[in-house]
């Protein structure tokens, strides 16, 4: 039998790991602006809670976002406030408590496998899942995601914890951590990872018809701990909207999601598992192996068939929850990736035992996803970084390399060297696709360059005040939220006046139409006649073009004018690009 590297008796394979899930989530944590629309929406509500104090109500603008808990907010406060500062508007601050979320996701993974199974399973599998594709990937984005990974893998190391015979100090310790998780992935996301924990147990009851393990879980302090964790912003936020809270937040946000696909984001069941193979590169790898090795392990009723349980009722039955919910979004399963992680790592430490066709099941499942992420690399400098193209060409070959002799070597059953290059095919990718070609498409960061546009025509100005019909989340946060959101139906009905200091931003791909239909000739015709006034009176305009990807626009105009300037604008200012463009909407 191959002897283990002699790293993974010591305290230097948790820090591998958590190296790997830091290095992996980092990648263009500082390059990458701010994204539409979520981060930009969870950053700008973070940022208005600092400046205004309020550590209760949740508020973009002017328009409260009291539907989703507090947590995430709080964690990015912390984390700007230690850092930057909110005047600083610096995205990549308010991206730490995720990227903290991929450490402590990967760090759960390594201890539970290393319980469960071995020291070997817990480094694989930990070390596969942190370069993993949507781990690291929302590792590095600030939203809530990440965070709600790293509290159901708590619960779940919790679990392990108790099934694997701990001591009465440990099993106390094992209760805490099983409440605490509860209850900050409550405070973060509701109550996603409660579910999973609890679906966990109700499997393993059912199969076991036993509780004896889970006893320690009924222990006072741990339930009055989570109650300590969620129930003060719970009762504060429902007495400032007047009970209005709960209704919107399960009745509404959560209770659309269940019923329907939610804002177009539907599925047909199959749609995580067909998205598994590109999102767990390149864990997906040994998944198969260890697929096979869990149920074998029950099969036989080995000395591991405990541990193959427990892995699977954490993973399978809320993989499933998932699968069935009508409204489907890409990071959805990432509170199962704790667990998948273990089985990545069990199916890599058995690898050498498996036959060839379960090993080479995972290279062509690695092959299809690899291949579908690495020419990604590439095709997305083509379509959006042209100058960044022969980079993106590089990185791609680098990582189909990697990726090509990791599948060799997982067919051949050559595990250690499949792990070393397959785990360098997965931060190549994150290099090459996050770290270089996202930084470098000029055309998708619009928001960006309007609001540098912005802030330089501001300047000069007493007081200036900014509307706008482009109202994408970056742009608000970009401008520090200094900036009116206007309906173009409202904006075009308003009084322009010459004198006021005023910039007038005009997304002209929502000028001239509306979401449900194209304009009445009455409406056009007042839009138009508006906005030849406004050009009139503007003594500054600027443009910027790009692309909306949050809306899936090819190509937009945005047009800022001016009013109440006291210099005469230079002769080449486009104050009229906007008359000879507003035909086409």
């Amino acid at each position: 039998m191959m002897r283990r590297p002699g790293l993974l008796n010591s305290p230097v394979a948790g820090l591998i790991v958590a190296l790997l899930a830091l290095t992996a989530a980092a990648v263009g944590l500082f390059a990458i602006p701010v994204l539409d629309r979520d981060e930009a929406r969870f950053a700008q509500a973070t940022a208005q809670m600092i400046e205004s104090g309020d550590l209760v109500e949740i508020s973009f603008l002017d328009q409260p976002r009291n539907k989703k808990p507090v947590g995430i907010h709080w964690l990015q406060a912390i984390a700007v406030q230690a850092t930057t500062g909110e005047e600083a508007r610096e995205i990549w601050a308010y991206r730490l408590p995720s990227v903290l979320g991929a450490i402590l996701t990967a760090l759960a993974a390594y201890f539970a496998g290393s319980r469960l199974f071995s020291r070997g399973v817990g480094f694989a599998g930990a070390s596969l899942i942190a370069v993993s594709v949507l781990l690291a990937a929302e590792g590095g984005i600030a939203k809530t995601d990440s965070m709600l990974g790293a509290t159901a893998a708590g619960a779940f190391l919790a679990l392990v914890l108790l099934r694997t015979e701990p001591s009465a100090r440990l099993s106390h310790m094992a209760s805490l951590l099983f409440w605490v998780s509860l209850g900050l992935g409550a405070l973060i996301k509701g109550p996603v990872t409660p579910i999973a924990a609890f679906l966990a147990i109700g499997v393993l009851f059912a199969l076991e018809r036993r509780f004896d393990w889970a006893r320690p879980l009924l222990w006072w302090p741990g339930p009055v701990l989570a109650g300590l964790i969620v129930l003060p912003w719970l009762i504060a936020i429902q007495l400032a909207t007047g009970g209005a809270f709960l209704m919107e937040a399960v009745g509404d946000d959560m209770g659309t999601k269940v019923v329907t696909g939610d804002e177009g984001h539907d599925g047909p069941p199959g749609y995580h598992l067909v998205l598994i193979s590109v999102l767990c590169a390149p864990a997906i790898l040994t998944l198969p192996a260890g697929v096979r090795a869990l149920v074998i392990n029950l099969r036989r009723r080995t000395r591991f068939a405990d541990a193959a349980r427990t892995v699977i009722a954490f993973a399978l039955p809320t993989w499933m929850v998932f699968e069935l919910l009508p409204t489907k979004l890409p990071h959805y399963t990432l509170p199962t990736y704790a667990a998948l992680g273990v089985i990545a790592g069990l199916g890599l430490m058995r690898l050498h035992r498996t036959p060839a066709l379960w090993r080479w099941l995972g290279g062509a499942l690695g092959l299809f996803g690899f291949f579908i992420a690495a020419p990604g690399i590439a095709g997305f400098a083509v379509i959006y970084g042209g100058h960044a193209l022969v980079p993106a060409i590089t990185a791609t070959g680098v990582v189909c390399a990697l990726a090509l002799l990791a599948i060799i070597f997982t067919g051949l059953g050559k595990r250690w060297t499949m792990l070393v290059f397959a785990v360098l095919a997965g931060l190549s990718w994150h290099i090459g696709f996050r770290g270089g070609v996202i930084p470098g498409a000029e055309d998708l960061f619009i928001s960006r360059d309007t609001a540098a546009e912005v802030i330089t025509l501001r300047e000069g100005l007493s007081q200036p005040e900014t509307v706008s019909t482009f109202t994408e989340p970056s742009f608000v946060f970009d401008l520090g939220g200094e900036v009116a959101l206007i309906d173009p139906a409202d904006l075009s009905q308003t009084e322009i006046d010459p004198a006021a200091p005023r910039l007038y931003v005009i997304d002209e791909s929502r000028w001239l139409r509306v979401e449900r239909g194209e304009l009445s000739d009455e409406d056009e015709a007042r839009r138009r006649a508006w906005l030849v006034e406004l050009q009139q009176h503007a003594c500054a305009a600027e443009a910027t073009q790009g692309v909306n990807y949050s809306r899936g626009d090819d190509v937009i105009n945005v047009f800022i004018f001016v009013t109440g300037c006291e210099v005469e604008p230079p002769a080449d200012t486009p104050r009229d690009a906007m008359t000879e463009n507003e035909a086409q909407p």
